[in-house]
């Protein structure tokens, strides 16, 4: 559509803005074009396009809807935001804005418009999930192994790598979003929490993510100078929920190690440290996603079915627990809740709601506690007599991690000094080099003459983060001009698809301001 092209072609229009994509139009591929275009009051576009935009809307059967932002964490926290509708009032204030929603609310107000106290950006207000996002609270982070993670597990390519203050954000971009309407009890919202509780459990194991957090909140804005990198190729949604449930079935089975007697009595989680705090908390508000009032008492509820206890007796102590709420929910809103809980649907209390519920509303000091699957683990390391490849492997890569930097990513000397120092045969380096996909190996030189350089992948990666906050002038940067001069001897490795993408192939994604969107997203 011609009109929409209009507010990226405007921005570039900008001799201060140079860069191959501009935040907007970002923010327009994550969001599949929910908002309107223009503002519907004060807009800077010419009238013939208004008048072209607004004719072609008539048309359109799918209503537009909001987003909300915040200048800045403080007042997040407090409340404070805006409610946007359009592309043009997101291009206008992207850079006085610390935070935005990227899946879209179908309407938004303010409890008080002068304070700008906002209104609306509640579970039940969605309108569409457009992306699974993702924190990473610390820069302590390898984040190499992030996306070796995605591609160990079968994922997608990550669209958008943000770097905030205090870590990263990550997201997924849905080429088909999930469309949110209470039919089923929002059964389309519920599908898309539980893939998106599986992505952040399953990438858990590779960088500290963030389990517990609000899965379609508040993220960061993309700009230029926090993005790390952007794909612009949204995930598949059917593929994405595909995974999702071979890896529920994955999981099932790997936790299916110990048979339980049946005799056996159930586990009171009704008389465990968290219920009790949990169930003293009076100030439990509304507008919390996944810790908010309706899923602490449907929390409760399940606490009691899965500890056997009648409905009857979980309805009076629920019942009190709602009355001494500084703001109860309906009788019949409750009942409702009750019902679900007692259903047969779960098996029991959520980890990861239990825990966002302690930390938001209690002091903290009581912790989960629930039957947990058993595992059957290696022996430890001293009582083998000889050990594994992949241990050896972890010992260089650990070395490497302490004695090489972004600046210097290479360790080198004779494949005899590199044993020794590795505390290892020359052999098993050898071997090792040979199986690993997470170090690469330089040989420059042939004989007793010959130097070999090695480096992990992980810090190749740091390095080309490096380089692009630094912003080199080149616009591509192979593998190859990060490796020393070869000579003639050269060890070759088997590098996965992604690897290759980011190593071998021209990185530009990581050397420029990201990549343009898909041409149906601007033009």
């Amino acid at each position: 559509m011609e009109a929409e092209k209009t507010i990226a072609q405007d921005t570039r229009d900008n001799p201060k803005r140079n860069s191959k994509w501009m935040p907007v139009e970002v923010m327009q591929f994550m969001t599949h074009n929910s908002l309107s275009l223009y503002k519907k009051k004060g807009s800077h576009a010419p009238l013939d396009k208004l008048v072209a935009y607004e004719k072609s809307e008539k048309l359109n059967p799918y209503k537009k809807g909001v987003v909300f932002v915040s200048p800045c964490k403080a007042d997040l926290a407090e409340g404070k935001g805006i409610v946007v509708t359009s592309y043009e009032t997101l291009h206008e204030k992207v850079f006085e804005l610390s935070h935005w929603t990227p899946n879209t609310y179908r309407g938004g107000t303010y409890y008080n418009f002068k304070k700008r106290h906002i209104k609306g950006h509640t579970r039940e207000n969605l309108k569409q999930i457009n992306v699974i996002g993702f924190d990473i609270d610390t820069k302590n982070v390898d984040l190499y192994a992030l996306y070796l993670g995605c591609e160990e597990l079968g994922l997608p390519r990550l669209n958008l790598l943000l770097e905030t203050p205090r870590g990263f954000q990550a997201f997924f971009v849905l080429d088909t979003p999930f469309y949110i309407n209470n039919n089923k009890e929002y059964k389309s919202l519920r599908v898309a929490e539980r893939l998106s509780d599986n992505i952040r459990k399953a990438l858990s194991k590779y960088v500290p993510v963030d389990t517990g957090c609000v899965p379609f909140g508040f993220y960061r804005i993309p700009r230029e100078d926090n993005t790390l990198d952007f794909y612009d190729e949204p995930a598949s949604t059917s593929q994405l929920l595909k995974w999702s449930k071979q890896y529920e079935e994955q999981n099932k089975r790997a936790s299916l190690h110990v048979i339980y007697d049946k005799n056996a009595e159930a586990f009171d989680q009704t008389s465990s440290d968290w219920y009790h705090a949990l169930i003293r908390a009076t100030d439990i508000q509304k507008g919390h996603h996944g810790a908010s009032r309706n899923n602490a008492i449907l929390t409760l509820a399940i606490a009691n079915y899965a500890s056997g206890r009648p409905l009857e007796e979980a309805y009076d102590e629920l019942d009190q627990f709602n009355s001494n709420l500084e703001q109860p929910l309906s009788k019949n809103e409750f009942e409702r809740i009750l019902k679900s809980a007692y259903s047969g649907k779960y098996k029991g209390a959520k980890r990861t709601y239990v825990e966002g519920l302690l930390e938001l509303w209690t002091d903290g000091q009581a912790q989960f506690s629930g039957r947990e699957g058993w595992y059957k683990f290696k022996k430890p390391r001293e009582e083998r007599v000889r050990s594994h490849y992949e241990e050896r492997e972890e010992d260089i890569l650990a070395y490497l991690e302490t004695h090489t930097s972004p600046e210097m990513a290479f360790l080198e000397g004779s494949l005899k000094m590199l044993a020794d120092t590795f505390g290892m045969a020359v052999s098993s380096l050898k071997e090792v080099l040979k199986r690993s996909n997470k170090i690469i190996k330089r040989s420059i030189g042939q004989g007793r003459a010959a130097v070999t350089k090695v480096a992990s992948r992980s810090m190749l990666f740091k390095r080309l983060l490096l380089l692009r906050k630094k912003q080199i002038e080149q616009e591509q940067l192979t593998l190859a001009e990060l490796l020393p001069e070869l000579n003639m001897s050269i060890h070759t490795l088997d590098i996965p698809s992604l690897e290759a993408e980011l190593l071998l192939h021209e990185v530009d994604l990581l050397y420029r301001s990201g990549a343009s969107p898909p041409v149906r997203m601007t033009g």
